[in-house]
């Protein structure tokens, strides 16, 4: 299975092959026709892949008398798969390592890449300034696409200067990707001063994240279902350290017991609904770095 975007789904068209969910469910079969953005954006909540090879409609992928295309090859409970099949777009967050497991990480971007020559992608920073990097040194490139984590080894084709600091790095002949069986929450315990409706502050805990929304625990009540918080915290990884405040809604508020100290907290399940664009970015990048640091715990 290979993750499937939104803007690969043509409204008022049929359906080129069929989509399924992040647990291999059935959503719709090829031919199929989504006629609403709304349609598509539910359909979306729950991750959209597509069989790499079956249940595709030939006047789409194929021309008559062409055989399908190969199987991704299997690779230690993962898969094989050509960069271009994973459908990275311009911005994407990636990670890059130098080889070694204690080497730092640097959270980058994607500018683009052209098949079989190179991977452009922003220069890493260090301190507040661009970071040397020597032709042919030798990194590890990870990201997160859907709910896979992916990963390829790369060296440095060559660093570009103008009209900023990017690098070339060498194209993969094949990418691993993992799917990360639990879903796209990271588990942190991050500090989060809350603001609730009435002007109150409050000293909360985030105990998980995602792109879209996290958990949140208190030792009190901070609201009721559909009320609207203001909610401020720090994200420290990599090279990033910046403070967040996002607008939430409640979605859920449910009692939780802390084995530790026999104490009582309230959870409350958030929607992120007012994200600025600079810090949704920060957040898109830590979300990633911790789930791709949980899949390789596992």
């Amino acid at each position: 299975m290979i993750p499937v975007r939104k803007t690969d789904v043509v409204l008022g068209k049929p359906l080129p092959y069929s989509l399924f969910d992040s647990n291999n469910k059935l959503l719709l079969r090829a031919g199929v026709i989504v006629q609403t953005q709304n349609q598509l954006d539910v359909l979306s909540e729950r991750g959209l892949y597509r069989d790499k090879v079956s249940n595709t409609l030939p006047s789409v992928t194929a021309r008559a008398g062409q055989d399908a295309e190969p199987k991704p090859e299997a690779d230690k409970g993962g898969i094989l798969l050509d960069l271009e099949d994973i459908r990275l777009q311009i911005g994407d967050v990636l990670q890059l390592q130098a080889t070694g497991e204690d080497a730092q990480r640097h959270t980058l971007r994607l500018l683009g890449y052209s098949k079989g020559r190179s991977v452009m992608v922003t220069a890493p920073m260090v301190d507040g300034g661009y970071a040397i990097v020597k032709q042919d040194a030798a990194f590890v490139v990870r990201f997160f696409s859907g709910k896979s984590v992916y990963a390829f080894p790369a060296h440095v084709l060559k660093m570009a200067n103008t009209p900023f600091p990017y690098l070339h790095l060498s194209y993969p002949k094949k990418v691993r990707g993992m799917r990360v069986r639990n879903t796209q929450r990271a588990a942190v315990r991050i500090i989060a001063a809350v603001t609730d409706a009435a002007g109150g502050s409050h000293a909360a805990t985030l105990i998980d994240i995602s792109k879209g929304g996290a958990l949140l625990a208190a030792k009190a009540k901070l609201g009721a279902t559909g009320d609207t918080l203001r909610c401020k915290f720090r994200l420290q990884f990599d090279d990033i350290d910046q403070f967040v405040q996002v607008g939430v809604v409640i979605r859920s508020v449910s009692t939780a017991s802390e084995p530790e100290n026999d104490a009582v907290s309230v959870n409350h399940g958030l929607e992120f609904t007012e994200v600025p664009e600079q810090d949704r970015l920060a957040l898109t990048a830590f979300v990633y770095h911790q789930l791709i640091q949980a899949s390789e715990g596992g």
